[in-house]
């Protein structure tokens, strides 16, 4: 009977492996372009010299940015030291110098957001609310040190924990090295940096004429103003890395929440850390913390969220729910999408106090703690609205009417269109079903139709055992999280499949794979699910080292390469700007047409459509009879030139310019007249195979 049993545990052991190993080597057939060329990708990191003047612009960035963290922190401390929460034996201190990071950074928008409305952006409000800041770190500095009065006896260390420590220690240091990097992701130089640089130029964050993401909720660009200006007293150069470095700042935090939430419910070290290296070695978590975007940042929010509400359900005191309505609250000031996680609180409160003889009471509570987190967003909601007619704007105008220049009822149908892409245009329930294996396994970055990121393989191999720990009750946390995360996911599933929407819910995945395999009792099978999420870590840091290795940040970060250089490097029609930024009149306005909508690299006026960035020449080419009247019509605009990608906007197949409700004949002419607007030899400027720069006389 023993020797059954033991056949038994051996053979379970193997099909974790099987398991873990058929993704394993799935994932990596997908990773031809990354994983797979990495030793190629690896020379982008030399070619010249790697040290030079510009690292004093980094440092100095890096350490504007500490004083921003210091900010947050004392802020935090502060408001900690008023909503004092009881302390349990078994509570993580880590945790709770995250929380009061988070607390100090939710509540230290809110300022900027006033701040901008006061219209005051400038150098001497960063340095006095960073010395107002940093003067708050009082009460904070004195909690750390009777926290390490209280702090427990670390457990042992083994070689294997060492390994996964430097693991998480690599992945940090690649992010942040690329985050002191010039910025060149899409969605950074479209808004998250664009519109702090706008912001910062108009000294308040009134709305960026032409640009509809400044009537966004912008909680997270806030402390990018800030870093901003606050770098920017050494140069503009140091502001750019501080910003980057405030973007960074959330993936420590985050991995700290991870870790110290994972030990307050007794989860061993070893099994805590790799809760921690799941989250870390994503790709696209990488990205996002190295690229400016500020999902780390709303990740790091709903983590705290959740926490503080199942801290609430294990003993409703209302304090909990007090830290739950400021870090909702700061979720929802960075994305709307935060209301897909409220929702799956919502009906998990519901459904653990409905057995309580004070159900109607509690709910009511928790319902009024929800209240408040949107309170605490609404003033970019109400911005909004009393601006365009809708707190929603730009989406769903179709259903709740707004307007603003720039933006109407049909591009915002064609915007909610857009979104919906992701994932495939193609949706049938197949790929609803196969969704978790391709956002996983097959997703690539740049590619809508495969979710623009990729998770990697370790949260589909867990999925089996996160069911194992629910079935068990392993732990009593691991179904409340994966039922959140549930919810949530069937949320993201039928609105916009975009990866790094789902970063909310992943650190909740991960706590939930390490509670169910350390709690796992056949000691061959934790083996093997151990050995598995680390295998299936490493490729994925390995995949966030090819990222790293495209963009080759190194030389210009440490000063050997200067910004011009690798821009020119990273962006192909960086040429074009630098020519228009050099060149030309400092008041002479440019059309942008397909040029990514970049205007932070951009320091002349100009004038571009927002996404659908061929809209006005689309209009202007239909309307116009001829070449002459295309060109009185473009000079109403005010540009004085024209910069545009042309490449597919004259290939008759993918050309947006395209009518198909019309014939052929009227398309090609529509084309031709196009080109002759465009490709003017007599008043091109310059021009490739992609991009022309042309004069508007």
């Amino acid at each position: 009977m023993t020797e059954v049993k033991a056949n038994n545990k051996a053979g379970n052991a193997v099909i974790v492996a099987i398991w873990a190993a058929a993704l394993l080597v799935v994932f990596v057939s997908f990773r031809s372009s990354d994983l797979l060329s990495l030793p190629k990708l690896l020379g982008n990191l030399g070619g010249g010299p790697l040290f030079g003047f510009g690292f004093v612009d980094s440092l100095v960035g890096a350490i504007a940015a500490g004083f921003v963290l210091a900010a947050w922190f004392g802020l935090g401390s502060v408001v900690s030291s008023f909503v004092k929460i009881e302390r349990r034996e078994g509570d993580s201190h880590i945790l709770e110098l995250a929380c009061t990071v988070g607390v100090g950074s939710v509540l230290w928008s809110l300022v900027w957001f006033f701040l901008g409305l006061a219209g005051i952006y400038s150098t001497a409000t960063a340095i006095i609310t960073t010395v107002v800041g940093v003067g708050c770190c009082v009460p904070g500095i004195a909690r750390v040190r009777t926290a390490r009065g209280e702090s427990r006896t670390p457990e042992s260390v083994s070689g294997s924990d060492r390994v996964i420590v430097l693991l998480i220690l690599f992945v940090l240091a690649l992010a942040f090295l690329a985050a002191l990097a010039p910025p060149i992701a899409k969605d950074t130089l479209l808004y998250h940096f664009a519109l702090p640089k706008a912001f910062i130029a108009q000294h308040g964050n009134a709305f960026v004429e032409g640009n509809i993401a400044s009537y966004l909720a912008l909680g997270g660009e806030m402390h990018f103003v800030w870093a901003m200006l606050l770098g920017g007293v050494y140069s503009v150069r140091a502001g750019e890395a501080a910003a980057g470095m405030a973007a960074f700042l959330y993936l420590p935090l985050l991995l700290a929440v991870v870790f110290g939430w994972a030990r307050e419910l007794k989860i061993s070290r070893r099994w805590s850390l790799i809760a921690v290296l799941i989250v870390a070695a994503i790709p696209t978590v990488f990205h996002s913390a190295s690229s400016g975007y500020t999902d780390i940042a709303l990740a790091l929010y709903a983590t705290l969220a959740v926490y503080s509400l199942m801290r609430w359900l294990a003993g409703y005191d209302t304090k909990h729910l007090a830290y739950l309505a400021i870090f909702l609250g700061g979720a929802l000031a960075i994305k709307l999408t935060t209301l897909f996680l409220i929702a799956a609180l919502l009906l998990v409160v519901l459904l653990k106090v409905r057995r309580e003889s004070a159900a109607g009471k509690l709910a009511g509570t928790a319902i009024l703690a929800f209240a408040f987190a949107g309170v605490l967003a609404s003033p970019w909601y109400l911005r909004t609205w009393a601006a365009t007619g809708s707190p929603l704007f730009p989406f769903y105008l179709s259903v709740w009417k707004g307007a603003a220049p720039g933006w109407d009822v049909e591009r915002s149908n064609l915007f909610q269109v857009m979104n919906s892409q992701y994932g495939g245009v193609d949706q049938a329930p197949v790929n609803y079903l196969l969704a978790p294996f391709r956002l996983s396994l097959a997703a690539q970055p740049e590619d809508a139709n495969l979710y623009d990121g990729v998770l990697g393989a370790a949260f589909l191999i867990g999925l089996p055992l996160i069911w194992f720990g629910i079935r068990r009750r392993t732990n009593a946390a691991i179904a409340s999280l994966a039922a959140i995360s549930g919810i949530y996911f069937l949320f993201w599933l039928f609105s916009s499949e975009q990866i790094r929407y789902l970063l909310p819910i992943v650190p909740l995945l991960a706590i939930a794979i390490a509670a169910s395999g350390d709690g796992t009792q056949d000691t061959g099978m934790r083996k093997a699910w151990y050995y598995a999420f680390g295998l299936a870590s490493i490729l994925c840091v390995l995949t966030s080292l090819a990222w790293f290795a495209m963009r080759s940040p190194l030389r210009v970060v440490l000063g050997g390469e200067s910004r011009d250089a690798y821009l020119t490097r990273q962006l192909d029609y960086y040429p074009y700007y630098r020519m228009l930024n050099t060149d030309t009149d400092a008041n002479g306005k440019v059309w942008l047409v397909n040029m990514r909508r970049d205007t932070y690299n951009l320091d002349r006026p100009y004038f571009s459509d927002y996404l659908f960035e061929d809209w006005t020449l689309r209009k202007l080419v239909w309307e116009a009879k001829d070449i002459n009247e295309l060109r009185a019509r473009t000079r109403e605009l005010g540009a004085e030139y024209i910069l545009a990608r042309h490449d597919f906007l004259f290939d008759y197949d993918r050309s947006t310019l395209v009518d198909d409700k019309k014939s052929r004949a009227e398309n090609a002419a529509k084309l031709q007249l196009a080109k002759d607007l465009l490709l003017d030899p007599e008043r091109s400027l310059r021009k490739d195979d992609r991009f022309t720069l042309v004069r508007v006389d």
